[in-house]
C-alpha cells in the first residue's frame, strides 16, 4: 500500500457481475465527465469575457461548450447520458440555435 492510492475504475467495473449495474456505472461516469467538461468550458469563457489580453478566447470557449451540449442532446436518443450544466447555457436559445447540426450518412 502506497502513500497515495488512486482508485482503479477498470477494476471497479470488472468487479460488478450484473451487466445492468455496469452500464449504469459507465453512464454515470460519462455523464459526470461530460457535465464537468461542458461547465468548465462555459464558465471559463464567461470568466475571461472582456479581459484585455485573453478576452478574444471567451466566445470560442462558450461556443465549444454549447456545441458539445447540443451534440449530446441530439445524439443521445436512448437517454444514457444526463448532463448538469449551467442554466445560462440551457436558456441561451440564441447561442444554441446558432450552432448548425447535420447528420451525415456514411457509406
Amino acid at each position: 500500500m502506497g502513500l497515495i492510492d488512486f482508485p482503479d475504475p477498470v477494476g471497479m467495473i470488472e468487479g460488478i457481475k450484473d451487466e445492468a449495474q455496469k452500464r449504469a456505472l459507465i453512464s454515470v461516469c460519462t455523464s459526470i465527465l461530460y457535465s464537468q467538461y461542458i461547465t468548465f468550458l462555459y464558465e471559463t469563457g464567461k470568466a475571461i469575457e472582456g479581459k484585455w489580453a485573453i478576452g478574444c478566447l471567451s466566445q470560442p470557449l462558450i461556443k465549444m461548450a454549447a456545441s458539445m451540449f447540443k451534440l449530446l442532446l441530439l445524439q443521445d436518443t436512448e437517454k444514457l447520458i444526463y448532463t448538469a450544466v449551467p442554466i445560462e447555457l440551457v436558456q441561451d436559445s440564441k447561442l444554441l440555435d446558432s450552432i448548425h447540426w447535420e447528420k451525415e450518412t456514411h457509406k
